[in-house]
């Protein structure tokens, strides 16, 4: 089974079961790395996630990855919070903070550049379109390499 089909089918299997804590499942990635591979669940919820609430739903999605054996090789499992810098991998993300700053890095130079900081102020089905130092710049989804949100720390 392919990676895109493991981390679909992952995300079918576990949403209800953070639904029932009162929990939304934010993003699934499984990637090799230097220790092996490695399959992260980035829980949220509209009160915050704290350490108890990952170990928790460590043990309950682990259990049900055990029961259903979705991933035939060996992996280990990291449940955690997106963070206040989250990571913008899907649509839904990027609609969900409308009116925040983000930064993005696109694979391709556009306006000749490839790294862009702003407010996020539209989201279509293939693109979104940010205010970068008062200009307007639509974006196509396929062209980002990564985005996050950007937090500013006011002291």
């Amino acid at each position: 089974m392919g990676k895109e089909k493991v981390i679909l089918r992952v995300e079918e299997l576990i949403a209800p079961i953070l639904e029932g804590e009162g929990l939304e499942l934010f993003d699934v990635e499984l990637q090799r790395e230097p220790r092996g591979l490695v399959l992260c669940i980035f829980i949220d919820s509209e009160r915050g996630v704290d350490l108890n609430t990952c170990a928790r739903m460590s043990e309950l999605i682990g259990r049900a990855l055990d029961k259903a054996d979705l991933i035939s090789t060996p992996y280990t499992l990291e449940v955690s919070s997106p963070g206040i810098e989250r990571r913008l991998t899907k649509p839904r993300h990027y609609r969900q903070f409308i009116g925040s700053k983000i930064k993005v890095k696109t694979i391709k130079t556009l306006a000749n550049r490839r790294q862009f900081t702003g407010i996020l102020k539209e989201v279509g089905e293939h693109q979104f379109t940010m205010e970068c130092e008062g200009e307007l710049m639509r974006i196509p989804f396929d062209l980002v390499s990564q985005a996050h949100l950007v937090y500013d720390f006011k002291f």
